[in-house]
């Protein structure tokens, strides 16, 4: 079982440093919230697998998304200030990199935390820190919340460390790790990833940080434990063995989800189109709305490039938006995205990216 306490820290920045020393793999932030600070460390190097291994393989996945858009923000800016528990599930506004449709994994790529040219993940984490300093944003982080045994933990960095109880750490996908590390760290589950969101109140704008490490899997069970499989609905490879690492694009999606649509009367449908070069047998395939609607989908084979339309129940869809997710016969997901929603008197159509 995940040791997981799953907990989300809102407030100000105060300071943002690399940790000490140096050896230790993280950024390490200070919040202000409610005349208290509190101290957040977020990885930029991976330490979870063993040593002797290509100094490649400890960089980790990033993506940065300057212009976040999807049905949690509202839930993400109504988190109060400090540290408060999160519910595990997607009705509770939790994060899960590959049931919640926030990014799409194919874009993820991954950086050295000292990167040439100082353009390396703690600087670019650091740029984002001291804008959202500078511009007075709110910092919403997600992630465990763990008791602090160490009054001096931040000293060689901050020259103090904040008297607060709990640090936040974890700030990366919690799931999808293989048993040799998850006996060890006990991190998977599912709906307790942690990711950070910067909120510029005055451009009513907000950006996300999603990080995750290569030795993590992009499909699970609902114990969040690694499942074997590629889709296309995985983050990409890399060959380290040779250099600096050949970017290994995943597979190519077999199907896509393309539109979703909601008709003033409620009748709701999303239109699924076959993305590959060969005839598609979706016998045994399903589609999940918000995380607990399942729809089967029609038996029949799709032509190359021919799309349907998978109808759904009355009100199948909510107007304040949510995700849908598409699994395989193999019970693999294959494309996971957001829908906005939209007005439900007129309907309204959403394009699926």
């Amino acid at each position: 079982m995940s040791h997981i306490n799953y907990q989300c820290l809102r407030g100000k920045v105060h300071a943002v440093a690399p940790a000490e020393p140096p050896t230790n793999p993280h950024l390490w932030i200070l919040l202000e919230a409610n005349a208290e600070q509190w101290f957040a460390t977020i990885n930029v190097r991976s330490d979870k697998d063993a040593p002797g291994g290509p100094l490649g393989k400890s960089y980790l996945y990033y993506l940065v998304d300057a212009d976040f858009e999807h049905p949690f923000a509202p839930s993400i800016l109504a988190r109060p200030a400090g540290l408060s528990p999160v519910e595990r599930s997607f009705a509770g506004g939790a994060m899960d990199f590959q049931r919640a449709g926030l990014f799409d994994p194919n874009n993820m790529r991954v950086l050295p935390p000292e990167g040439p040219g100082h353009d390396g993940l703690v600087q670019r984490l650091t740029q984002i820190m001291q804008f959202a300093k500078d511009q007075d944003c709110d910092v919403i982080i997600y992630g465990n919340a763990f008791q602090k045994d160490n009054p001096h933990q931040t000293d060689a960095a901050f020259g103090y460390t904040p008297p607060t109880p709990y640090g936040l750490d974890n700030v990366h996908m919690a799931q999808g790790d293989p048993q040799a590390i998850n006996a060890r760290l006990h991190e998977n589950g599912v709906w307790h990833d942690g990711a950070c969101f910067v909120w510029d109140g005055r451009a009513k704008r907000m950006s996300a940080i999603f990080l995750s490490f290569q030795s993590q899997g992009w499909h699970t069970n609902d114990n969040g434990d690694l499942v074997d499989g590629a889709t296309g609905a995985e983050a990409p490879a890399y060959d380290f063995s040779t250099g600096d690492g050949a970017l290994i694009m995943p597979p190519l999606r077999a199907a896509q989800l393309t539109t979703a649509h909601r008709g003033p009367d409620g009748a709701c449908s999303v239109v699924l189109t076959n993305m590959s070069h060969a005839p598609l047998d979706l016998a045994g395939w399903r589609l999940l709305v918000d995380d607990r609607r399942t729809t089967a989908l029609p038996t029949a084979a799709l032509g190359p490039g021919q799309p349907t339309s998978i109808a759904l129940a009355a009100r199948g869809l909510s107007d304040s938006g949510g995700v849908l997710l598409l699994v395989n016969a193999g019970g693999l997901g294959v494309h996971c995205v957001a829908y906005p929603g939209g007005d439900p008197a007129a309907g309204w159509s959403s394009t699926l990216g």
